[in-house]
């Protein structure tokens, strides 16, 4: 949709600062955000430190792609100032505890140097501590949309659901291809929980999409942006094809040994999601100070 500069205040508006230039930042962000929160929690289920381990890594770049978005990196410390009135702020310190709590957990468990051996005290304490920090990352970038009043497209209890969701998805198709190339006992159930996972992400994308056509107009015209107007190609092509069928697909052909095939599928998987999060980004529209209808 073209609009003159605001429309005048009369007409929907594109969230392009969201969206556009360094806005396109805040998408991978919350991308890299829901996957390291998600690897973590299903690897810290399976007991899983490699996966752990990548959680963390994911964990580390948001937080250095959230600040290459700000135009004074220097000051993001200033961030963290306004946790009692910003989801933004909350979510940096979300971010920055659990980089601290799962490093030290990480450290303590390369201290032990026996992977065999059962956590010690210390590690349990750091493991339950990352483990709530890491699903309050995964979620809070839902929250953090879903506080921009002037989109009802993202005013929706769905919203930090699927985020976490998509994370979980993610991150369970992350960790499917580590048990098969560490030949894992638990594959099989890990494969169960990635296909459980992608079909519920793929359910509460569509149901965030249909209970936004009844939110208001405005978030009924993002979501047909998404179905059938401007981000439709991304939408059906990348999110539920190449993000949802074709790794469907390969996870019930894959086998425990089938290590290529897991990583083609886990890469698909994170491509439409993260395509996901820019469309829903991209599709956002602000809803007119004056109504023009």
């Amino acid at each position: 949709m073209e609009a003159v500069p605001w429309g005048f205040g009369i007409q929907e508006a594109p969230a392009r600062e969201w969206s556009e230039g360094k806005g396109a930042l805040i998408s991978v962000a919350m991308f890299l955000g829901g996957i390291a929160g998600g690897t973590y929690l299903v690897s810290l289920y399976f007991n899983n430190i490699r996966g752990m381990f990548i959680g963390w890594l994911f964990a580390i770049a948001m937080g250095l792609v959230d600040s290459a978005h700000l135009r004074k990196p220097l000051r993001v410390w200033r961030i963290a100032l306004k946790a009692n009135s910003s989801w933004i702020s909350r979510g940096f310190i979300f971010v920055i505890l659990f980089i601290g709590a799962a490093g030290l957990q990480l450290l303590l468990h390369l201290v032990t140097g026996n992977a065999a051996a059962a956590p010690g005290g210390a590690e349990i304490f750091f493991r339950v501590v990352a483990g709530i920090l890491g699903f309050c990352v995964a979620i809070y970038s839902g929250f953090v949309v879903g506080f921009v009043g002037g989109i009802k497209f993202w005013s929706s209890g769905i919203l930090p659901i699927l985020v976490v969701i998509g994370g979980l998805a993610g991150g369970s198709a992350i960790l499917m291809s580590i048990m098969a190339y560490d030949s894992s006992s638990s594959f099989n159930v890990v494969q169960n929980l990635a296909r459980f996972m992608l079909a519920g992400y793929a359910i509460a994308l569509f149901v965030h999409l249909w209970v936004s056509t009844y939110n208001s107009e405005e978030a009924k015209d993002s979501a047909l942006l998404m179905l059938k107007g401007n981000l439709a190609g991304l939408f059906w092509a990348l999110i539920i094809v190449v993000g949802v069928i074709v790794p469907l697909v390969l996870d019930f052909v894959a086998g425990a040994n089938s290590t290529v095939l897991l990583i083609v599928s886990a890469a698909l998987v994170l491509m439409g999601n993260l395509v996901m999060r820019y469309s829903v980004i991209k599709a956002g529209l602000y809803t007119p100070l004056i109504s023009g209808k």
